[in-house]
């Protein structure tokens, strides 16, 4: 009886049909890109700036981000901006946040910021977020706010003494 020749593959064919096969499974398991969310400013004009910025890939994703970079940082004509090498970054245990802090103060009303996930270099960011004005503070220190004379101080510890009723009548 006459066998049929055999037919032998090529050695490196059980390589390729191991990549073709795998090429999904790898594809999947690539990270995806982690997106930022809203920045909100948790400071104000006339102190160091403070973001809090959200990130993720989809809403309650675990997302693994373990470092962060901002950029650049531009502010208006004739404002100065915040150094990008001078942020610190803070990010809660179980939360998709990270939160930015710049090391100088922030004068300007709004700022432009690239930002980008260390993981992916190439995935650069940008957001523009506005500075709220300093709020005005009460100082009891002040100058302003110690009475004139002796007898304005006699007159303030007495209207305080006083029942509130007769403040209100004394108006």
């Amino acid at each position: 009886m006459n066998a049929a020749p055999r037919h032998r593959p090529h050695p490196l064919a059980a390589a390729w049909l191991a990549i073709a096969l795998a090429a999904p499974a790898l594809a999947a398991a690539q990270p995806a890109a982690i997106d930022l969310g809203d920045p909100s400013v948790t400071s104000q004009r006339g102190q160091r700036l403070a973001i809090a910025l959200p990130y993720g890939s989809a809403p309650g994703e675990r997302v693994s981000a373990s470092r962060f970079e901002v950029v650049s940082v531009k502010a208006p004509d004739g404002w100065t901006a915040p150094d990008p090498s001078g942020f610190s970054f803070a990010k809660p245990a179980r939360r998709n946040l990270v939160y930015l802090r710049s090391s100088e103060v922030v004068d300007a009303p709004e700022l432009t910021l690239t930002v980008r996930v260390s993981e992916q270099p190439d995935a650069l960011q940008t957001f523009t977020v506005a500075v709220p004005p300093a709020r005005a503070t009460w100082v009891a220190d002040a100058p302003a706010a110690r009475p004139a004379t002796a007898r304005a101080a006699r007159a303030e510890r007495a209207a305080r003494r006083a029942p509130a009723r007769d403040r209100a009548l004394a108006r």
